[in-house]
């Protein structure tokens, strides 16, 4: 490597590039402009103008006609070994194509999701990932609203998946999954204003509700839609978890409004019915999202993959 720098110090920097070096490694090897010349894809008037600026470079005639061949004198030879090692680190760690090896890996990829998205899309995803590759791990965290663009631009987090409509950053990538099924309204079995699990949009209205503010957006969603409805639902009670309503409406006569991808875990409680909300229900996009400094890493590449293979198949 001495040599090498050696050699790139005696240079006169401004009038030597990488395609000189290949230009001399081509003559060094072939001992001919023309097959040089054929082996770089360039004209021989192009390879002649080549060698005559190495040679003001270097101040050296370097190569020279003996009989049919072109000789390198004493000068190119000295530096034969450095400018192929300069064009071998170039090659081998400078445009060395990258690759992900799932298998191997042991990386930890940082997801930002809600509690929602944890409980919906998460279990597909990890069974993606053990089936490709059995010794990466995944980390989730919550998303903080201020927080998501910084961690996705540093690379503290690989991707945030779910429904994000702050994260619009200019340098950010999105990649729609799917949009989810909707919303759905629960109540406590025994509500005496609801017949047969059926509710009105006039029970609805007069009813208290208990809104969930999670770290997510969708209630937002749903208000928005009352908003353009000209309706106005009665919250009394302002929550931050989901999982809070499972007690809270068994036990209450309060109304709550869920996304689908829950409804499958209320439906199983024992005190607790799901209903189809009295208007059209609205409905979110879910993506994925990763700052354009990872658009090309590998393994990047690999868990958006997953993700999307993930949320596809579930």
């Amino acid at each position: 490597m001495n040599l090498t720098i050696l050699c790139i110090q005696k240079m006169n920097l401004e009038k030597i590039d990488l395609n000189l070096l290949l230009t001399f490694e081509a003559l060094f090897e072939t001992r001919s402009v023309s097959k040089a010349s054929e082996r770089l894809g360039i004209s021989q008037p192009s390879m002649s103008h080549a060698l005559a600026k190495m040679r003001e470079a270097l101040n050296d005639p370097l190569f020279v006609r003996v009989k049919n061949e072109m000789q390198p004198t004493h000068r190119a030879i000295s530096i034969a070994v450095a400018v192929r090692k300069v064009l071998a680190i170039t090659r081998g760690e400078i445009f060395l194509t990258q690759s992900f090896d799932a298998q191997r890996s042991n990386k930890t990829f940082t997801l930002c999701m809600t509690d929602i998205g944890a409980a919906s899309y998460l279990p597909a995803i990890v069974n993606q990932v053990i089936k490709a590759a059995p010794n990466v791990t995944i980390r989730t965290i919550s998303p903080i609203v201020e927080k998501q663009t910084e961690g996705l631009e540093s690379g503290l987090v690989d991707l945030a998946v779910g429904y994000f409509p702050d994260i619009k950053h200019a340098g950010i990538f999105q990649q729609r999954l799917l949009r989810n099924t909707g919303f759905s309204c629960i109540a406590n079995k025994n509500n005496p204003h609801i017949k047969k699990g059926r509710l009105t949009l006039e029970t609805f209205l007069n009813a208290k509700h208990v809104s969930v503010r999670t770290e997510g957006r969708s209630q937002e969603v749903i208000e928005n839609a009352l908003t353009g409805l000209g309706l106005k639902r009665q919250i009394m009670l302002t929550v931050p978890h989901y999982l809070s309503l499972l007690t809270l409406v068994s036990n209450t006569e309060l109304l709550a409004i869920i996304p689908n991808d829950l409804k499958a875990a209320f439906e199983a409680q024992l005190h607790v019915q799901v209903c189809a909300l009295p208007f059209k229900s609205p409905t979110v996009e879910i993506k994925q999202i990763w700052h354009k400094r990872f658009h090309k890493d590998p393994a990047s590449q690999w868990i958006r993959d997953v993700v999307r293979q993930a949320l596809k198949e579930s």
